[in-house]
């Protein structure tokens, strides 16, 4: 896809199109980068209240008995398989809850800066002239829509354990995304480079059920996608492979593991294919209609009873699950109009772009469900809902892009990106500024929180020391829908931390 000659110092191309000077695009650029920076520091603020909560308790008491290494057996034996997950656990249990506030911010910074990384890598092995902070504002948009429409943003990014299994491989995807992505050239895989693609996805596909079977589909999708828009590149291709052989070991890793029998008692026998299938695509249309959700409220009430035979407990929980229409119109309109603003291309591939990647990213949105169709019987839990998530604001800003390529001419783009560039800018101040002050009346609520948690931990630690059996502390309560020190003594998080501060009991003192 060759680039159009254009000159440096005006607004126009040896093809007669009009594109907006880099130098003139740079600050619109930045402006955005900075637009979008703030709801991300505002959701690394909230993140500085993550303190244990009940699987952190557990985890904690489990490894302080069984070690480092046998711990790991232990979960894996005992308690189902995500074995990437649970070595990150283990690895950073023996620094205790004084890492949890900052593992948020952490993971956005990994997060933006692994995505830019990649995004810049794609666009030179597209040989599309496009700056790193271009990339970074594409980056920073995508991360900003993933967590600003996730249902329980709470579980999914500031809790230590839900993070390390949801985000985590995200952000190694990106990284294998960026990896995969080579200048022409360099389209060679070596055997050690095959071994080694196989091993990334073996340990990628190990966080969790939910994410390996997004990225065995995302590699084979990835096959098809390769030969059906870029020709077949050799090196897309072998990679792919790999990616594929490492994902079915880590799913096998997954499915076989002794511990799952013991996991699944909590959770009503495994459907038939049919059952998977039917719950999978509920759930992946549910997805779909979350932007609208509340213009669909009542029939979606009134249709799921007769769908699956009952009114499950789950439903309103999932009826308050809205997205942002104007998310989905920040994720299209911003490539696009970088796309338009740009020098013109051979739009051949951009076209088969606009046509497939809606149907990859239904593929890949339903491979995220099937997991907890077949583990639960029922819709995922809402943390898990950040891959899928994830997976349309990436595949959406990419479709934007191909789809501002393909704009039929070069005077229509020139004279559609003013008006396109005016509602986006109105758009994205109404979406970041309701995000940053939700987010920050959310980290207010949450610093309470905390500052009660720190209290009931002084006063553990202290009945520990002095060899007090029944600890009577303020109960602390559920955050984001996950418990912490409760008022019954018997709760399991309770009995957990318990074993963690090592005293007999825990009896929570409403305040």
């Amino acid at each position: 896809m060759p680039t159009a000659r254009c000159s440096k110092r005006k607004r126009s191309c040896a093809d007669g199109s009009d594109v907006i000077d880099p130098v003139r695009q740079r600050p619109i650029v930045a402006i955005g980068c900075v637009l979008f920076l703030l709801p991300l520091l505002a959701h690394a603020y909230a993140g500085t209240a993550s303190r244990y909560v009940g699987d952190d308790y557990c985890a904690g008491y489990i490894f302080q008995d069984q070690g480092f290494a046998a711990g790991q057996r232990w979960f894996y034996l005992h308690w189902g398989a995500v074995p990437a997950t649970v070595f990150l656990i283990a690895l950073t249990n023996p620094i205790g809850v004084m890492l949890t506030p900052l593992l948020t911010t952490v993971a956005l910074v990994m997060w933006v800066a692994a995505a830019t990384w990649a995004i810049s890598r794609l666009f030179a092995s597209l040989a599309i002239d496009a700056s790193l902070l271009t990339a970074l504002l594409l980056a920073e948009l995508i991360v900003f829509a993933t967590v600003h429409d996730a249902p329980n943003i709470i579980q999914s990014l500031y809790l230590r354990v839900p993070m390390f299994e949801y985000v985590v491989p995200l952000v190694l995807l990106i990284v294998g995304i960026g990896l995969m992505a080579a200048p022409a050239g360099k389209q060679s895989l070596t055997t050690a480079g095959f071994v080694g693609w196989c091993v990334l996805a073996f340990v990628a596909g190990n966080f969790g059920p939910t994410y390996a079977a997004m990225q065995a589909t995302a590699c084979v999708a990835a096959m098809a996608l390769n030969r059906i828009a870029f020709g077949g590149a050799r090196r897309v291709e072998r990679v792919a492979i790999a990616a594929t052989l490492g994902s079915i070991a880590a799913l096998a890793a997954i499915a076989l593991a002794p511990g799952n029998a013991a996991r699944q008692t909590y959770f009503p026998p495994p459907p038939s294919l049919a059952g998977i299938a039917k719950w999978t695509v509920l759930s992946t249309a549910f997805m779909a209609i979350r932007p609208v959700l509340p213009l669909l409220r009542p029939a979606v009430a009134a249709a799921v009873p007769h769908a699956i035979g009952t009114a499950p407990p789950w439903l309103p929980i999932a009826l308050a699950m809205t997205s942002s229409p104007l998310t989905l119109v920040l994720l299209a309109g911003i490539p696009m109009w970088l796309a338009m603003t740009a020098p013109a291309r051979d739009s051949a591939i951009a076209r088969r772009l606009v046509m497939w990647l809606p149907v990859v990213a239904i593929l890949l949105v339903m491979a995220c469900m099937a997991p907890s169709a077949y583990g639960t019987s029922s819709p995922p839990p809402p943390r898990t809902l950040i891959i899928p998530q994830f997976v349309i604001a990436s595949l959406l800003a990419a479709w934007g892009y191909a789809l501002g390529i393909v704009v039929p001419t070069p005077r229509a783009r020139a004279r559609w990106s003013s008006g396109l560039l005016a509602a986006l800018v109105a758009i994205a101040l109404v979406v970041v500024v309701r995000s940053t002050m939700t987010t920050g009346r959310r980290a207010a609520e949450l610093r309470s929180w905390a500052a009660r948690w720190d209290e009931t931990d002084r006063q553990l630690r202290s009945a520990a020391e002095r060899g007090v059996s029944v600890a009577r502390v303020p109960a602390v309560g559920s955050i984001g829908g996950v418990g912490s020190i409760a008022v019954d003594p018997s709760d399991w998080v309770n009995a957990c931390a318990a074993k963690y501060y090592r005293v007999q009991q825990i009896v929570g003192v409403e305040p």
